[in-house]
């Protein structure tokens, strides 16, 4: 009978390899009991050695100390981190709604009037005339055949009447004033039934009635 001579495994005698350490050990490798004495020949990586006679045989790893035969071997995959979702387009939608926002509560907003150019309205008031006849009427002054020529080149709304009253040394005793409703279109004369003005001043000697203001249409003035 005989071992393995690396190991020790007892051996049928017609191996070629060590069943126990993967040795060869046909020919002159193998140790008899009596002896002990043989040839090892060197290792054969990956070399196939049936475990019995008939046996299947198995793959075997030659080396230093003993290894498994080999398996399934476990794969773990490490997936990368998920990136967090961009919050640029989040950003923008929000910088678009409040943009609307903004508009929307602007043009909501009740808009102060434009403001009126005192020199326009300067202009077309210098270019208004009003006649009339004035007399003392119950203690009232009364204004009869009023005349209001526009002789602006433009159509005006409405104006504004101011009627002083005067004392022979020519001091203004009293000022009174009404509004002349139009349209009146340029160069055209608007007419007015007669009218009163306020009381009769103490001492009044003559009344001065004068467009001072003018409303121009379409234009707010």
């Amino acid at each position: 009978m005989a071992f393995c001579k690396k190991c020790g495994t007892q051996l049928q005698g017609d191996e070629r390899f060590c069943v126990g350490c993967g040795t060869e050990v046909s020919g002159t490798g193998a140790a008899s009991a009596a002896t002990g004495t043989g040839t090892i020949a060197a290792p054969v990586a990956g070399a196939v050695v049936p475990a019995k006679p008939g046996a299947a045989a198995q793959q075997v790893v030659v080396g230093p100390g003993h290894y498994a035969p080999p398996g399934t071997i476990p794969i773990t995959v490490t997936l990368p981190a998920q990136a967090p979702a961009k919050r640029g387009g989040l950003m923008w939608i929000l910088i678009v709604l409040a943009v609307l926002g903004g508009g929307y509560y602007y043009y909501k907003q009740p808009k102060p009037p434009a403001t009126a150019d005192p020199s326009v309205n300067s202009a077309l008031t210098k270019q208004q005339t009003f006649d009339a006849h004035w007399q003392a009427v119950n203690g009232f002054v009364q204004v009869s055949n009023g005349k209001w020529t526009n002789n602006a080149t433009v159509a005006i709304d409405s104006s504004t009447l101011e009627c002083d009253q005067y004392d022979s040394n020519g001091t203004d005793l009293a000022q009174m004033r009404t509004t002349l409703d139009g349209p009146v279109q340029p160069g055209s004369t608007s007419t007015f039934n007669p009218f009163q003005m306020g009381e009769v001043a103490t001492n009044v000697d003559r009344v001065t009635c004068t467009i001072v203001h003018v409303k121009a249409v379409g234009s707010g003035q």
